[in-house]
């Protein structure tokens, strides 16, 4: 076993990350990209653990003093970043957090259009350059990283181009390439993928004593995304009022005008809101990207080869709706109304389905 326990299909980052910590060799930086949902965030405070641990040399113990503060966010080396709003109250973070050391899979992720301010990267700079608490040095894990502004990077990057001594500073980031080149350069790449049916149907089996039947349907329609399958097997009403990523494609490539299409979008976004869209939007980038490679003769990814049968989708209408939706997270993130964006995202994916012989 490496150096993550408890983010599983992980294998390459567990690898990269085990034989850094084993040798002595961290980073100063990381840059831990991928989808949300997939474990980042898990395998920072993994990473963390393993530092402040007081009894594991290669790894942590997950009992001692050290290792139960980091997981309860309470160790004073162990500070965290969170993207906010300018009129986010303290105890708004506070619930936050509480939420997701009770349940293990709460997002840490607030409402609206948040950002990271250059104020609370001066403030983690100020920390870092004070002697840490137990000697240990400083781990600083800032999600959604991406959500700097210009200014905030550039002060981020002068603590990245000087870093203290036994600093670690971890990014977490489903938009990696929406980072500034130069901060992305000073910090060393791990990505953190989908998973396949079968390894989450196995999770939700282990961590949430479902049946194989129960936790098969979940994993369909997680979008390989391990986080969005716990939250919903955890909560039986997100998954009634969740969707169906398959279904509603077929639906759209069988409307028969844009009209239908736009009134498609507006039902769909009206049911799930904002994040649920945004959920939505990275499900069927997920979803048309495995149709894309069945239609190439390559093996999907994250689906099932026959959850992809029956579809009349070419290569190019992949290609194009992959980008569709896309442009529809990244609108939605920008706080773009989910009805315009959505109907926007239907209506471009259906002309490229249709073609010129359909009335638009």
């Amino acid at each position: 076993m490496g150096l993550l326990k408890i983010v599983r299909g992980q294998d390459r980052a567990d690898e990269l990350l085990s034989r850094s910590f084993s040798k002595g060799r961290l980073a100063h930086s990381y840059l831990f990209a991928g989808p949300s949902g997939v474990g980042r965030l898990t395998a920072a405070l993994e990473l963390a653990a393993a530092w402040m641990c007081e009894e594991e040399k290669d790894g942590y113990c997950g009992e001692c003093r050290n290792c139960l503060r980091v997981f309860k966010f309470q160790h004073p080396d162990v500070r965290l970043t969170i993207p906010e709003l300018g009129s986010t109250k303290p105890e708004e973070i506070a619930n936050l957090l509480k939420s997701r050391v009770d349940d293990g899979i709460t997002p840490l992720r607030l409402a609206g259009n948040i950002r990271i301010s250059i104020d609370r990267i001066r403030e983690m700079g100020e920390r870092l350059s004070k002697k840490a608490y137990e000697n240990k040095g400083h781990i600083e894990i800032i999600p959604d990283a991406d959500t700097m502004g210009i200014e905030a990077a550039n002060a981020l990057l002068k603590t990245l181009e000087e870093p203290p001594d036994e600093t670690v500073i971890i990014l977490i980031s489903s938009r990696w390439s929406a980072l500034l080149p130069t901060v992305r350069s000073r910090s060393h790449l791990i990505r953190f993928r989908r998973l396949n049916e079968d390894t989450i149907r196995d999770i939700l089996m282990d961590r949430l004593n479902l049946g194989k039947k129960d936790a098969g349907e979940i994993a369909r329609t997680s979008d390989g995304r391990p986080g969005i399958a716990l939250c919903k097997g955890s909560n039986p009403s997100e998954t009634e009022n969740g969707y169906d990523t398959k279904i509603i494609l077929r639906e759209l490539v069988e409307c028969h005008s844009s009209r239908a299409a736009v009134a498609q979008a507006t039902r769909i976004s009206g049911k799930l809101g904002r994040e649920g869209s945004l959920e939505f939007c990275r499900s069927m980038q997920t979803f048309i990207h495995d149709l894309r490679r069945c239609t190439l003769d390559k093996q999907p990814v994250v689906h099932s080869e026959s959850a992809l049968l029956g579809f009349c989708v070419d290569d190019n209408a992949c290609g194009c709706g992959v980008e569709l939706f896309r442009r529809a997270e990244a609108r939605l993130i920008g706080n773009g109304m989910p009805g315009i964006v959505l109907a926007a995202a239907f209506t471009g994916m259906w002309k490229c389905i249709a073609g010129p012989g359909r009335n638009h």
